[in-house]
């Protein structure tokens, strides 16, 4: 029996629909899985996913011969210096910490799941990590929805971002970039849709923003938030965090019809997506990024669907990663 060892807080929205893929390849094996918060519910005899290296450490250190699995979901050394970056005495001893116990999982997981080939080349270099147990599944939790894709939502250049309002998302970097396109494009809007309602409010006022809306949408409603958009942020600072990453949010924009402003720093999305027409990268140049904005003013509403629908019948579709991790555990 498989068994999902999770400790406290590694269940949200993102990681349950990554779980379950997990389950129903599992499953599709003719093997039971189930979620448990205890090593007292861990036999000897059982096969182990971890999500966490703490609770990866935790079952090997119980018994050195279990069968486990992990998935990384970040690379945590490199998490603790960006979110620990002001603070001496926080970041380096967390740094070294993930640095050990990250090479420990590396050798001692069967199998090792990746979130991107980017995640694997990072410890190739690191670590020298040239094992073959490794799987490559990006993450995201939505299907596309064929549906969204009407004339009138490409209109108007509406804009949105979708998040916290933390350094590491680039909101300064993405409000500076919309009140470029403001003033090229006046009848340009921007909706920012976080809880940081406060934070959001200070900050459009220090750039002195006009046409901008903040509002907080539960997870369970956001699909029907997102489909009244055009365009949407997704901007990352050029760092080994982002370069590995395969953030949900592209997944969440693409199922909903939304047309991305992206980061070429995001390694894997740059060979995925690099012949995708529906999609802008952010550049150096405003004046060429304008012109890709204003090169959507009129969308091929077939042309938009079949693009998207093509990502996801192979980079997003969940059966492809269900089979093929079905093969592999």
């Amino acid at each position: 029996m498989y068994k999902i060892f999770l400790l406290k807080n590694d269940e949200n929205d993102a990681t349950d629909y990554y779980l379950r893929i997990i389950s129903e390849a599992i499953e599709k094996k003719g093997e039971q899985c189930i979620r448990v918060y205890s090593l007292h519910n861990i036999s000897r005899e059982d096969k182990i996913l971890t999500i966490q290296p703490k609770a990866f450490l935790k079952v090997w250190v119980r018994n050195k011969k279990q069968y486990i699995v992990h998935w990384f979901q970040g690379i945590l050394p490199e998490e603790a210096m960006v979110i620990f970056r002001d603070s001496f005495s926080k970041k380096y001893p967390r740094y070294i910490f993930y640095y050990i116990i990250e090479q420990f999982v590396l050798k001692y997981s069967r199998l090792n799941i990746f979130v991107s080939d980017a995640m694997r080349l990072h410890y190739y270099k690191k670590y020298n990590y040239i094992k073959t147990n490794y799987f490559i599944m990006p993450c995201f939790n939505q299907l596309l929805d064929e549906e969204v894709f009407k004339k009138e939502r490409y209109d108007n250049p509406k804009f949105v971002y979708v998040g916290s309002l933390s350094k590491w998302q680039c909101i300064n970097e993405t409000l500076i970039l919309f009140k470029k396109i403001k003033n090229i494009i006046p009848h340009s809007a921007l909706t920012l849709l976080t809880k940081e309602e406060k934070t959001a409010q200070s900050l459009i006022e220090k750039y002195n923003l006009q046409g901008v809306e903040i509002k907080y949408v539960p997870y369970q409603k956001l699909n029907e938030e997102l489909i009244k958009y055009k365009f949407g942020f997704l901007l990352r600072d050029n760092i080994a965090v982002n370069n590995v990453a395969t953030p949900t949010k592209m997944n969440s924009y693409l199922a909903n019809g939304i047309i991305p402003i992206y980061s070429d720093v995001i390694f894997d999305f740059i060979d995925i997506f690099q012949e995708c027409k529906y999609f802008i990268r952010a550049t150096q140049n405003i004046e060429d990024f304008i012109n890709n904005i204003q090169f959507f003013e009129n969308v091929n509403l077939e042309q938009i669907r079949q693009e998207y629908k093509s990502i996801f019948s192979s980079y997003y579709n969940k059966n492809i990663y269900v089979s093929k991790l079905s093969e592999i555990l």
